[in-house]
């Protein structure tokens, strides 16, 4: 049984030239604070930082009691070379990782993680947060981020955290003010689901089942657990997706099925979707180009490849810095992609190191910290 006080990953990094490190760095930030010091003097202290989040914020839920957990099926030659539909086999010593309909993992103590009552989760007010916070009486310019900044975040996280619609009835009742224009009172929100797979009668902490796979996959686009009912189909020709004429996504007649009449579809979530399918369209032509004897199903499983790597570094390399500007925290997310010897020289000879400090993550030794 792992120790649900203390994560594993709390070996890494264990030596005394670490632990003295780490606690500078600790005491720097506490004393005077990362973003204060020059760029270069934060990264050395971020360093520490980052050491003391892996060793200590990694919590393994996949112990915790379960009643009918998921199975991976048996292993397959296609998930050496592609993504599966259920997620798994994306690690292949683990393969029930990251499959739709585990647990999340968790950043706290295991034996902290229980739900908090709903008088605690409605102060403040939802409601009142939002007309006070985000309603505009005048029109404001977005200086630096924009409505594609808030389209990309919801393209993201449609799949990375998919708790299930909810039970009607299960809900929420914000409270509402004589001067709330709300339309239709009361203002009612579904509650997430919570783990459906502990044992009847059990107790224990609070857990939470993800009916899609919380991976770099794109599932969003290429589907999870039921590609099916998913936008968009695959036209069954060069690995392509379909379209339209117009370049447009194609929307199922039947409005159970298409996203478009579901929660949280708009202009700017159809924009991406619509980008990246056309994307991986292209990619697919120039696959074939240069290897004209792949099938469909090879031209489409390496553009998912290619698709989810885009998708990975531009979300690390380019909106997260937008988003978190700070000069150091560019730089470092930079550093995560490229390494810190940089863009040029990672492009122009490749990985100079097998650190993912100095050549970057990508193509660096998988490390889970001892926690999937």
């Amino acid at each position: 049984m792992v120790n649900q006080q203390k994560p594993r990953s709390q070996r890494y990094r264990d030596t005394p030239f670490w632990r003295a490190y780490d606690g500078i760095s600790q005491a720097i930030d506490h004393g005077i604070g990362w973003p204060r010091l020059p760029r270069y003097v934060g990264l050395i202290v971020i360093i520490g930082l980052r050491n003391i989040l892996r060793q200590r914020n990694l919590y393994d839920t996949s112990s915790l009691p379960s009643q009918n957990p998921v199975q991976p099926g048996p292993p397959a030659t296609a998930a050496l070379s592609g993504r599966t539909g259920d997620g798994s086999y994306n690690d292949l010593q683990q393969p029930a990782m990251g499959m739709a309909g585990t647990r999340f993992g968790r950043n706290i103590p295991l034996s902290a993680a229980y739900q908090e009552s709903p008088a605690d989760l409605l102060s403040p007010n939802p409601r009142t947060v939002s007309r006070e916070l985000l309603t505009r009486t005048t029109f404001q310019p977005a200086t630096s981020l924009n409505m594609l900044a808030a389209a990309w975040i919801q393209f993201m996280v449609k799949d990375w955290l998919s708790h299930g619609a909810g039970q009607p009835g299960q809900t929420y009742e914000l409270p509402l003010t004589n001067e709330d224009p709300w339309p239709q009172p009361p203002l009612t929100v579904l509650k997430t689901l919570t783990d459906p797979t502990r044992p009847p009668g059990s107790e224990g902490p609070q857990t939470y089942i993800n009916h899609e796979t919380p991976w770099w996959d794109a599932s969003q686009i290429y589907g999870g657990i039921d590609p099916a009912d998913r936008l968009p189909r695959r036209s069954g020709a060069d690995g392509k997706l379909i379209v339209g004429a117009d370049g447009r996504l194609v929307f199922p007649d039947d409005p159970k099925l298409s996203p478009d009449h579901g929660p949280g579809w708009w202009l700017g979530l159809e924009m991406m979707f619509t980008l990246f399918v056309l994307e991986h369209n292209a990619i697919c032509d120039a696959l074939k180009q240069v290897y004209p004897g792949w099938t469909d199903e090879e031209l489409y499983q390496r553009a998912r490849l290619v698709i989810s790597a885009l998708i990975a570094k531009i979300h690390t390399a380019e909106w997260t810095p937008a988003i978190i500007a700070h000069p150091t925290t560019v730089t470092a997310l930079h550093a995560n992609w490229w390494g810190v010897a940089g863009q040029k020289v990672r492009q122009t000879f490749g990985r100079i190191s097998k650190s993912e400090v100095i050549s970057g993550i990508p193509g660096s030794a998988a490390d889970h910290f001892g926690v999937p």
